[in-house]
């Protein structure tokens, strides 16, 4: 039968299709991605599987159109689970896009979603494990991470705001995973206020993707020190998001869960 519930994924990539597919069984999916391509291809895929899908664009680095998309959501039916599967990664040309797509994106979801989340709501942000190897942090720039309004954020002297290049994305990009852990914890009073819960998942490396400069070494040479001797899988992430949702995990908020194989403890200790 099928429900009202809505679950909204934002990222219709290896991430985003996984968990949509999971958790959108029995459910109305509102899939959301900025590339109409790539929101065409998933939202297809899935209506071929015969999930109940809806579809919006987004930039998530536009408060305003993420607030259009929560909007939506909320007209669907009572949102259930939102799970933010977009990013940028360390790939990108400059720091700046970095910082506005993966760290200010996050925000503005959180601050946009927050309104319309209920009792039971759940939402997930998946991050990356690089936020758990940048290194330490002033801690009132952290706080600033943690708690400075959308407007401010990007305007802390702390910031490599200006940089270009792959050492400036990578920075930023480790940076940003940082920041969005933080912010996971900081929102967790305020959704639970709501009856609802804020959790994060930080994945390892990921095969698919080109580019890990937010990591030191290659990714044959970062699997080969993980204790699980191998790369992260898509079905890895979502399990840990599946747990995270569950109804069992009811008193989990405000925390992340590494799904990294092991690698950050390894680096963390050089027990390689």
């Amino acid at each position: 039968m099928q429900s009202s519930n809505v679950v909204v994924v934002i990222g219709c990539g290896g991430k985003g299709l996984p968990c949509a597919r999971r958790l959108g069984i029995g459910r109305q999916v509102l899939l959301a991605d900025v590339s109409a391509d790539r929101l065409s291809i998933g939202a297809t895929a899935l209506h071929n599987e015969g999930y109940f899908v809806h579809t919006a664009l987004v930039d998530i680095s536009s408060f305003d159109s993420v607030n259009e998309l929560a909007q939506k959501a909320f007209v669907i039916g009572p949102v259930e689970t939102i799970i933010l599967a977009a990013g940028v990664g360390p790939a990108a040309d400059c720091a700046r896009t970095v910082y506005e797509i993966d760290l200010l994106g996050t925000i503005n979801i959180i601050d946009a979603f927050l309104p319309i989340a209920q009792a039971g709501s759940n939402f997930v942000c998946i991050s990356g494990m690089a936020g758990h190897l940048c290194p330490p942090l002033d801690p009132a720039f952290e706080r600033h991470l943690a708690t400075a309004s959308r407007e401010r954020l990007l305007a802390h002297p702390d910031f490599n705001i200006n940089e270009t290049g792959p050492q400036g994305a990578a920075a930023a990009y480790g940076l940003s995973m940082r920041g969005k852990l933080v912010r996971v914890q900081a929102s967790a009073a305020a959704w639970g206020s709501r009856g609802a819960r804020i959790n994060c998942v930080s994945p390892g490396v990921i095969p698919a993707r080109t580019d890990q400069r937010g990591v030191d070494g290659s990714v044959d040479n970062v699997v080969r020190i993980s204790p699980a001797r191998r790369a992260v899988t898509p079905a890895d992430i979502v399990n840990a998001v599946a747990f995270l949702v569950n109804p069992a995990s009811c008193f989990i908020t405000g925390t992340d869960i590494l799904v990294d194989g092991g690698i950050v403890s390894s680096m963390r200790w050089d027990t390689e």
